[in-house]
């Protein structure tokens, strides 16, 4: 039955294939599909000899998760002193992937082809990032004795559904998996639940969290700020990554909070500085004075600064003493959780951080960061943070350990993938 279902996959392949081209020329993004001529050699496998052989295959889909192996990637290859080859399903991808080493665009996913390319390649090892997997090439791994690791893997419930729906294609898919390297416990045990992968699972962790690291962009600039102006000495709250429904929120909570603590002052970094009027807006409507960054004045009794530049987010966040990360107060689903852990701060944060689900949750089990849902949990939250020097330390200190007990995703992976080699 799996056989059956791998040539039916096979034979749809590069019928969807002609589809997915149609719907593009049809749509607003055809201008995407400008370069499919040239691309078409290599999307078909073709002119792999200029691919250096016996390499680590990595095969990410697009910018975003060659990016999550920016690190793995040259590191993996030197552990296992082979060239490496990067391959991407997107242009930009592609482009990402050369920064690291030989990239090329991925081969469709249409058996004769990837038979084709791996036959020519002979790749020591296929990596597979995060979510892609591909029946067809799997197979012809397998089938060449070329060992294949999924790492910085994650799978959805919906998906689990999927391939449990066709559990003899999956079991023949990945029958030449060694090994599956999830991201979370959660992830690791839908793995475990697919045909074949029962006994090949375990838990690594988020390999893009071994990738913050902390920028010194900026730092001189909000140092001498706070030297120039009357808020040095003074805490600061910063609403970082912020949109436009969320600052209503968050200025309504730190006026709340100046009852306790009058020297409290704010500074909002909006996520879009090209929606710095609505924020404006928002000021305004409850007269509340502000500055602009780019005003270059040094503020007098103004006690809340907008900063409509790129760049200085980590900057006042290293200088704060309590971070609010947005996107979590709208349907957005987060950014960036951690990087205020980054300079021991407590991040608070909404309710809706289903981007960053891992880092939240373990965030919120440390204490290292809290849900605030609305203005007054927000406001009650900072008062008591900054009124208690003991929960402050405390939650400084457990900011970092969250930040410490995420990181090590690199170290395991290469530790997985080499000793199975």
């Amino acid at each position: 039955m799996g056989y059956l279902l791998l040539l039916l996959y096979s034979l749809l392949a590069p019928a969807i294939a002609v589809l997915y081209a149609v719907f593009f020329l049809l749509s607003p993004r055809r201008s995407l599909m400008k370069a499919l001529a040239g691309e078409l050699g290599e999307r078909l496998g073709l002119r792999a000899g200029a691919c250096p052989k016996g390499a680590v295959w990595i095969h990410a889909a697009s910018m975003g998760e060659v990016k999550a192996v920016a690190r793995l990637a040259p590191e993996l290859a030197a552990a296992m002193k082979a060239p490496l080859l990067l391959t991407s399903s997107t242009a930009s991808g592609k482009a990402e992937g050369a920064k690291l080493g030989h990239a090329r665009l991925a081969t469709l996913d249409f058996y004769p082809a990837a038979a084709n390319f791996i036959r020519t390649v002979k790749p020591r090892a296929l990596v597979l990032v995060e979510t892609e997997i591909w029946p067809a090439t799997l197979f012809a791994a397998a089938r060449a004795g070329v060992p294949v690791f999924m790492v910085n893997a994650r799978i959805s419930g919906g998906t689990l559904t999927l391939y449990k729906a066709v559990a003899p294609l999956t079991r023949l898919a990945f029958s030449g998996v060694r090994r599956v390297l999830a991201q979370t416990a959660a992830d690791a045990a839908r793995f475990r639940q697919l045909a074949g992968l029962e006994q090949k699972v375990e838990e690594t962790g988020n390999l893009k969290h071994d990738l913050l690291g902390v920028s010194a962009s900026g730092q001189d600039k909000v140092r001498e700020f706070l030297d120039a102006s009357d808020w040095s000495g003074c805490p600061i709250f910063t609403a970082g990554s912020t949109h436009p429904e969320e600052e209503p929120i968050i200025i309504e909570a730190w006026l709340e909070a100046r009852k306790k603590v009058p020297v409290l002052k704010l500074v909002i970094v909006p996520r879009h500085p090209e929606r710095l009027a609505e924020s404006e807006r928002a000021l305004n409507a409850r007269k509340t004075p502000f500055m602009r960054w780019s005003d270059h004045l040094v503020p007098e009794a103004t006690d809340c600064l907008l900063v409509d530049a790129m760049g200085l987010l980590q900057a006042f966040y290293a200088v704060s003493d309590v971070c609010f990360v947005g996107g979590t107060l709208d349907a957005t689903g987060g950014h960036n959780l951690l990087e205020p852990a980054l300079f021991s701060k407590p991040a608070l944060f909404g309710p809706n951080y289903r981007n960053a689900r891992h880092a939240g949750d373990t965030l919120l089990k440390e204490k290292g960061g809290f849900i605030t849902a609305n203005s007054p949990a927000l406001a009650e939250k900072l008062s008591l943070l900054l009124t208690s020097p003991e929960n402050m330390g405390e939650a400084k200190k457990k900011a970092a350990q969250a930040l410490s007990s995420l990181r090590g995703a690199t170290a395991k992976t290469i530790s997985a993938v080499t000793s199975l080699i």
